[in-house]
């Protein structure tokens, strides 16, 4: 498998501008960017081949111990990034995609996605992390839950594609990781039978699956995780504090 880190894309923000920074990605936290982070843990993957890194290239070449990544200059949106990023990758192989703010990412996490997406044979996994396991760990953290027949859940800022259906999803893929924090939008773009249901909270896993796969045309399977630092993402000071005294203090599962 192959991993793609997207740091590209500015995106302005109390925390970015507090910093000087165009991106969360170079937001120091404990003496180093944010997306050092997830590339440390990345690297000590054994499932991980190559490992592409597409962002502004005067701020990835600042970082430290990036000579063993392929560096790749942003070309534009999520999309974009993500199309350049595949372009620097050899052969077939799946391709684990990440954002860059969620330093408090950890091998086992990711190993544990891993893991459970090579279980069932589809063409894009989404990990989607259960509200109880967000709250029992970080209590008082403030996420986007979607309420389902099953529970209610947060989405994840990883996932996995196939390389080979990249060009057929990718829009309508990043369309619905872009709306994961908008559970109405989503649910809407899912069709009116959806928001019924989703109004109820009547809405299946394997049903909302299901229509996700008709509408980006491949097999999309949503991948039950139990690791809230795969959707615990820095978007505000609160989030940022939070993250600093984990990292410090060493607190990883």
């Amino acid at each position: 498998m192959n991993a793609v880190v997207l740091a590209g894309a500015q995106n302005s923000s109390t925390i970015t501008d507090a910093f000087g920074v165009k991106n969360k990605a170079f937001i120091p936290i404990n003496g180093k960017p944010m997306i050092q982070y997830i590339l440390e843990v990345l690297k000590s993957l054994d499932q991980i081949k190559d490992i592409v890194v597409v962002g502004p290239m005067e701020d990835l070449g600042k970082i430290e111990k990036l000579n063993s990544f392929v560096l790749v200059p942003e070309k534009g949106d999520i999309v974009d990034n993500v199309k350049e990023g595949f372009r620097h990758l050899s052969g077939e192989d799946p391709t684990l995609i990440l954002t860059s703010d969620i330093p408090m990412i950890t091998r086992e996490a990711l190993e544990d996605f891993i893991s459970k997406s090579h279980a069932e044979k589809a063409d894009f996994y989404y990990p989607i992390i259960k509200k109880e396991y967000c709250e029992d760990k970080y209590p008082g953290v403030i996420r986007t839950f979607v309420h389902l027949d099953e529970g209610s859940y947060t989405g994840g800022n990883i996932f996995i594609i196939d390389p080979l259906v990249l060009e057929t999803a990718a829009q309508e893929a990043s369309e619905f990781i872009a709306l994961r924090k908008k559970p109405h939008m989503l649910a809407l773009k899912l069709g009116p039978v959806f928001i019924l249901k989703f109004m109820l909270k009547k809405l299946g896993v394997r049903e909302a699956e299901k229509r996700v796969s008709q509408i980006l045309k491949i097999k999309a399977r949503a991948v039950r995780c139990s690791y809230p630092e795969i959707g615990t993402d820095v978007d505000k000071e609160t989030d940022l504090e939070l993250v600093k005294k984990i990292l410090n203090e060493g607190k990883f599962s």
